[in-house]
């Protein structure tokens, strides 16, 4: 085998891994929204306390893909590779073990750090590589990560119908650790083309901030909104994220350049992944719980696990097959017409389903609008940064625009979860419609104010090329 060869099949075994163990993990954190009322009966949890399942995930994911992006672009990419996967794969055996609602929020949030295996395997992906091979595959890894929602929906039902929950966590577990082994073998180093500085400061003020913000609003449930305990941690929350706030307008490489949010294009995009974050897991918390209520309830379905998953599908389906058309239907909407079709789209989802006790037909509707707002919000989103933002301030965008979205669907999920402990009778321990309806009208508000943003978009965008004499915060 000639040397030219051997590289050509390493580079392919790369490509492999990474795919593999993106697919594996995104199906993992897929797979238990249909779980989430299994779980919440195994720990004994509350609603609030449940909803961690996903609040601490994307709370770790908020803080740890900007930290992970940055540490790939300063240290070796294969190490950094090695080290998300070593800490997802302790995440999940400490959710797989957990028997109390502290330990699997532990789990989550170390399972949160393997949001950042995108970017993370685009970049091994640039280094690693043939030139012709590299635009395929970014393709696949977004391919991956997008089918495999819908993989893990369809998978989790009948997994849980003849196994215990915790194997949703063994299983994706195994193939990770396989990952692992194979991505230490095959993956070769990928050095740093520059050195920099890693702002820590930024990632602990950052990661406080947030933790204090969703427990104050987890313990409004049980205290109160007036509370002492509650305002002291939304206090504290805001005077974290202020002093994060003047750190990253100081340094000179901030982990969240939040100086791009002087451009109108890049306050809009992030108020897009802000919507889209906040219904999507709104919907995957809350659906789960209404399909699986009993029918005694009036609006519960009495559904299983199977079931939950199906109604959910439309999301991952509509979400995969649309986004590639959002370029297409640009060229004939502009660029205006696209958000306004996403947001609009996130605004009727929450609606529907105000409409969905008996009618559970609608609960279907309602995930595929949802799965619109996924499809063509947010690539529409990502399109107006591409078309209005100089190419050296893409990434960091993108960025930002993904730590937006991971703190909407945080606050999505968290808010939806007091609201229906809010609603819960004590004597019957079941959610009422209220909090139901609550819920979805909060995130049909939140969604509504992203639509009122796009209305305010010019129909075309002029493109914008690098510049280097422009400046961050100058208006696209």
């Amino acid at each position: 085998m000639t040397t030219t060869s051997f590289r050509g099949h390493m580079a392919m075994a790369t490509l492999c891994v990474v795919t593999v163990a993106l697919f594996a993990y995104s199906t993992l954190e897929t797979m238990l929204s249909p779980a989430l009322p299994a779980i919440q009966e195994a720990v004994s949890a509350s609603a609030p306390a449940i909803a961690w399942v996903f609040t601490g995930l994307l709370l770790a994911g908020a803080v740890s893909t900007p930290l992970v992006g940055r540490l790939a672009d300063v240290r070796d990419k294969r190490t950094v590779l090695l080290g998300v996967l070593a800490v997802v794969a302790l995440g999940t055996v400490l959710a797989a073990v957990a028997t109390n609602v502290a330990l699997l929020t532990a789990g989550q949030v170390l399972q949160g750090v393997g949001l950042s295996l995108v970017p993370l395997s685009v970049g091994i992906i640039r280094d690693t590589q043939p030139a012709q091979r590299i635009a395929a595959g970014n393709g696949l890894i977004v391919g991956t990560a997008a089918s495999s929602t819908a993989v893990g929906l369809v998978v989790a039902g009948p997994i849980l119908e003849v196994l215990p929950y915790t194997w949703l966590y063994w299983i994706p577990f195994v193939v990770i650790v396989a990952a692992f082994v194979v991505a230490w073998v095959v993956v070769p180093s990928c050095p740093p083309t520059r050195r920099g500085r890693i702002d820590w400061a930024g990632a602990v003020l950052l990661a406080v901030g947030l933790a204090l913000l969703l427990i104050g609003i987890s313990r409004s449930s049980k205290v109160g909104w007036g509370s002492p305990l509650v305002l002291s941690l939304l206090v504290a929350s805001v005077v974290v994220l202020g002093v994060f706030s003047a750190v990253e307008l100081r340094t000179s490489e901030p982990l969240v350049d939040l100086r791009l949010l002087g451009t109108r294009a890049v306050l809009l995009t992030c108020a897009v992944a802000f919507v889209v974050g906040f219904g999507t897991f709104a919907v995957f918390v809350l659906v789960p719980m209404l399909v699986e209520l009993p029918t005694a309830t009036g609006y519960g379905l009495g559904g299983s696990a199977l079931s939950t998953g199906l109604y959910l599908v439309p999301l991952g389906i509509v979400g995969t097959a649309v986004a590639p058309l959002t370029g297409r239907l640009e060229r004939a909407l502009g660029t205006r017409g696209v958000m306004l079709t996403g947001t609009v789209a996130m605004v009727a989802a929450a609606l529907v389903l105000l409409a969905a006790p008996g009618r559970p037909w609608l609960i279907l509707v309602s995930t595929a609008l949802a799965g619109l707002t996924v499809g063509f919000g947010l690539t529409g989103a990502m399109n107006i940064v591409v078309a209005t933002v100089p190419e050296e301030r893409t990434a960091s965008v993108s960025g930002l625009a993904f730590v937006v979205k991971s703190v909407g669907g945080a606050l999505g999920a968290q808010l939806g979860a007091v609201l229906l402990a809010q609603s819960t009778a004590a004597e019957v321990g079941l959610p009422a419609w209220s909090g139901f309806r609550s819920a979805f009208l909060l995130a049909a508000a939140v969604s509504l104010a992203a639509v009122l943003l796009s209305i305010a978009l010019p129909s075309r965008l002029p493109r914008v090329t690098t510049s280097p004499t422009s400046t961050i915060g100058e208006p696209a």
